[in-house]
């Protein structure tokens, strides 16, 4: 499961934009976290650093961000303005910005609902209530406001097309001067139940996003057979049973005795007997006594004078009444063909906890920048006193059976997060660094011709950005469909026919290919060969054919591929790409496991002692285990630190003299950068290392 974050300088469809958050482009944030919530307005909070395009230019109510799922097809599962910025500096010294953003169903708050307006003062279906409320709200924003509009009706898509029937006819709807939201909150969902559905989806054609808002009294779909289980997905999980609202012997009160007294009594039980004893003002349940003892509570029917009426209403409000809440909380994890939304219910199965039920999702926590971990909060549910004994009995049963097989099931899921791992730092190295752990791809990854571009022009020191990748599969896309073995037509001229991913001709290709690289049917050859032309980029268009010119710059591929000592070394540092920033953490002269999460210190240290040398795992005592040296002579194995001599506060592994790998922050994951893009103060080289890097 991946994420991308673009931001916007506006709400409006065709505000500038830029990328935030993008793993496969090497974008990276500091922190993430985005809340998917049921009846309430969802949020992101993003923290950042100085060197994000957002440092500084975050504009509240005007800066737009859109979250999409890379992982199902680019869905956009979240759209929000900034609504809040707050500046901080880190303990070691770092300065950040925290950016929280809101659901654009927050607009909602941004207008009034008046009470006496002509569409507010009759009964209303709720389908009626729901498009007066959005219609009132649209014509307050202004007509020429499309960005903050929100809909409701069949004209853009429904989401329950019987409402009415579903709401059990008209409500008469109280307005109190608060806003929109709040409104609908109050008198819709807290007063009749229910659940909204909120999809906000793009026009292009007519250049806005559509929010489209409906209802129901029931929420989404049912999945019977999608477990979170215990020793396969469930990483975490918790009940809180609270009956502190428990009642046993219960006070029935009725209406207020219109004496003279200043005292508001009002009738009870004993009302009218001129004898009686505390005992005959009071109903008890004799079961509920027996599980939680002794509890006296009052309950009021302000129309009731009968005592015997009174004490029928206590007999029946003991035996209904809720003595138990459930609250659940529940950490998982997702991939690319597992997701949970909330307003849907899912099979819970820990036995341990709790029998097998289905529990429906009301929020969903993810932390995007490891987004495979995410905790799932759960719909309240409650319990009579039978339910609840009736579970406890069902739970006795099932301890033992689950003793003998706890063992056995942390042994799963301990070997299914750890093949989670493997498969978060596979997506890291082959897309998101644009490196495989031999140094590059040379083929297309999973049909994608990106990564082996972006490769190619990092040996041919050519500097590229996404839309220059882009540009560069378009024109593939245009000459061969990505097929490397593609052989154009005959056009009847001496110099052969086009050949291969970019359709050069064999002379052409041979002018420009490189010495080791002269295979025309080779598409990462040709690429190399194209970025061999002068200004390359410059020469294509993505839109028709091509025609190379200029002399090449190059006989040889200027960034060799790495071998021997410097590649052990990139192997080595790069399995542990994915592994998540731990403060304090294992690994290195620390001991432990170095999966289970690192700081940048015990990281540096790890790779060392993977390569039998021994440093310490704390970034100050490391400065003494090289020798300074500048940063032109910088190469695989040598240290980057951050901050003064003898009070350094961060560190960095060199992987050759342009990239580097380091475990950033917390919430974020061992990752691999440009050195330039986040430059340390200062390198030094350990001897013993450099010896392992030049011995092949």
């Amino acid at each position: 499961m991946r994420y991308q974050i673009v931001a916007f300088k506006t709400g409006d469809y065709d505000a500038p934009s830029q990328l935030v958050y993008d793993p496969r482009a090497n974008v990276h944030v500091q922190s993430a976290t985005l809340n998917l919530k049921v009846n309430a307005i969802e949020d992101l909070t993003i923290t950042v650093n100085k060197e994000s395009g957002l440092y500084n230019r975050g504009e509240p109510f005007k800066t737009h961000v859109n979250v999409y799922n890379l992982g199902n097809s680019n869905e956009l599962v979240f759209r929000g303005r900034l609504i809040k910025v707050s500046r901080k500096m880190t303990s070691s010294g770092e300065f950040v910005q925290e950016l929280v953003f809101e659901s654009v169903i927050g607009y909602l708050l941004d207008t009034i609902a008046f009470p006496g307006m002509p569409e507010f003062d009759k009964p209303l279906t709720i389908k009626e209530f729901l498009a007066a409320i959005t219609g009132f709200h649209n014509t307050a924003k202004g007509v020429d406001n499309k960005a903050e509009k929100i809909s409701f009706g069949n004209n853009l898509g429904a989401i329950d097309n019987n409402l009415e029937t579903d709401a059990g006819g008209k409500h008469k709807y109280e307005f109190d001067y608060k806003n929109c939201w709040d409104t609908i909150k109050e008198q819709l969902i807290d007063r009749l139940g229910g659940y909204f559905t909120i999809q906000v989806r793009p026009v292009p054609d007519e250049k806005r996003y559509v929010i489209v808002m409906g209802y129901s009294k029931m929420t989404e779909a049912d999945h019977p057979n999608s477990e979170i289980k215990i020793g396969v997905n469930m990483q975490s999980a918790g009940v809180s049973v609270d009956p502190t609202k428990v009642v046993t012997r219960l006070i029935p009160l009725g209406a207020t005795i219109d004496d003279k007294s200043e005292t508001k009594q009002r009738y009870m039980l004993w009302s009218g007997k001129d004898n009686y004893r505390f005992e005959d003002g009071f109903v008890k349940s004799n079961e509920l006594e027996k599980t939680f003892g002794i509890i006296y509570g009052t309950q009021v029917w302000e129309q009731v004078k009968d005592p015997n009426e009174l004490r029928r209403l206590g007999q029946e409000w003991l035996a209904r009444q809720i003595i138990v809440v459930n609250n659940w909380e529940i950490e998982t994890f997702e991939t690319d063909v597992i997701t949970y939304y909330p307003g849907h219910r899912y099979q819970f199965v820990n036995n341990e906890l709790a029998v097998s039920q289905l529990l429906r999702v009301v929020e969903k926590e993810v932390d995007i920048t490891s987004p495979n971990n995410i905790t799932l909060k759960i719909e309240n549910t409650q319990s009579t006193l039978t339910e609840y004994q009736l579970e406890g009995l069902r739970m006795q049963g099932k301890v033992r059976e689950l003793q003998t097989q706890s063992a056995k099931d942390q042994r799963r899921i301990d070997a299914l997060l750890k093949q989670i791992q493997e498969m978060q730092r596979d997506s890291l190295v082959r897309q998101g660094s644009g490196q495989t752990v031999a140094g590059g791809p040379t083929e297309p990854v999973n049909g994608d011709w990106g990564p082996v571009i972006k490769h190619a022009a990092r040996l041919m020191n050519v500097e590229i950005d996404d839309s220059g990748v882009n540009l560069v599969k378009a024109q593939i896309n245009l000459e061969s469909s990505g097929n490397e073995k593609a052989l154009g037509g005959d056009d009847g001229l001496s110099d052969g026919r086009a050949s291969g991913l970019l359709q050069f001709k064999p002379g052409t290709f041979n002018h420009y290919a490189l010495n080791g690289h002269k295979d025309i049917w080779k598409g990462f050859d040709q690429l190399l060969a194209f970025f061999n032309i002068p200004n390359a980029l410059s020469q294509i268009t993505g839109t028709h054919g091509w025609s190379p010119s200029g002399s090449p710059r190059y006989t040889d591929v200027p960034n060799k591929e790495v071998s021997g000592g410097a590649k052990k070394l990139q192997d080595t540092a790069r399995k542990y790409l994915g592994v998540p920033y731990v403060w304090g953490g294992a690994g290195g002269a620390r001991g432990g496991n170095p999966y289970s999460g690192m700081d940048c210190s015990s990281f540096v240290s790890q790779v060392y002692k993977d390569l039998g040398i021994n440093i310490p795992a704390y970034t100050v005592d490391m400065e003494s285990y090289g020798h300074q040296i500048s940063r032109s002579e910088v190469q695989a194995g040598d240290m980057g630190f951050y901050g003064n001599h003898g009070a350094s506060y961060h560190i960095t592994l060199a992987l050759d003299n342009k990239r580097m790998i380091y475990e950033p922050a917390p919430g974020q994951s061992c990752m691999e950068q440009d050195i330039d893009a986040y430059p340390p103060t200062w390198w030094i080289r350990n001897d013993d290392m450099a010896r392992i890097v030049a011995g092949g």
